[in-house]
């Protein structure tokens, strides 16, 4: 929210699975259109956006599209003006896009959406250098443990399948283990392939694309990117 505040409206959120981010956006006050590729979770998104005040709904737009090729004048027709102050890739959709062409094309579609002067903020993990190539990762460790609906409980473990250094990916899974209140017990699996990015490669991508970084965060509190930071996120302004 403190980014719409500073870089303004309309936000673009591309990602935007169920609608957490954007729907807390137009909650504070501002427009946002929501672009994601996965119908399901759009739907989950109009599901939870139908118990927002009306004022609060009517400032978002969702739509169903590829990061990497889309054109939201073809999507939203009867919208004059599709150019936006601010586009967001928050939480990581970015490191999804495994080729180097994938990651230019989604940028350059950016680029074609933004506003001149107007901002990307996109953010990545810090890339660990033993997560790289070190077997303990190759461990099924616990990642969190929280309460869900109805009584469930749920405990999320993590590991790595394979390290791809030459391609600067990991095969990961996740691992969802759930405990209903009747005892009943389900172990569901998410496995998917995930890129890691180093700071001069996003910036060299950005600039490519007309974009010139202007801050480099190291966690969602805007500290300084150091060494130890776990994020990388940037905000970049189109030249």
């Amino acid at each position: 929210m403190s980014a719409a505040k500073e870089f303004g409206e309309p936000v673009l959120e591309l990602g935007c699975g169920s609608g957490r981010v954007s729907q807390a956006i137009a909650q504070a006050g501002f427009k946002i259109t929501g672009l994601d590729i996965s119908q399901k979770m759009l739907d989950r998104a109009e599901a939870k956006l139908a118990t927002l005040p009306e004022e609060a709904r009517t400032r978002v737009s969702l739509a169903q599209g590829n990061m990497t090729n889309f054109e939201l004048k073809a999507l939203f027709p009867h919208k004059l003006v599709l150019k936006f102050a601010l586009v967001i890739i928050p939480f990581r959709p970015f490191q999804h896009l495994l080729e180097t062409q994938q990651q230019l094309d989604c940028l350059q579609c950016v680029r074609n959406h933004v506003e001149a002067g107007g901002r990307l903020i996109l953010d990545f993990f810090q890339t660990d250098a033993r997560r790289m190539h070190d077997p303990e990762f190759l461990k099924e460790r616990k990642a969190a443990e929280y309460e869900m609906s109805g009584g469930r409980r749920v405990v999320l473990t993590e590991h790595l399948t394979a390290f791809h250094r030459a391609a600067q990916r990991n095969d990961v899974e996740m691992i969802y283990n759930v405990m209903h209140p009747d005892g009943r017990r389900e172990r569901l699996l998410m496995a998917f392939p995930f890129r890691y990015f180093f700071r001069c490669e996003v910036e060299h991508l950005l600039a490519r694309c007309g974009f010139k970084v202007e801050e480099a965060y190291g966690d969602f509190d805007r500290s300084p990117l150091q060494d130890n930071s776990p994020e990388m996120i940037f905000v970049a302004r189109a030249v």
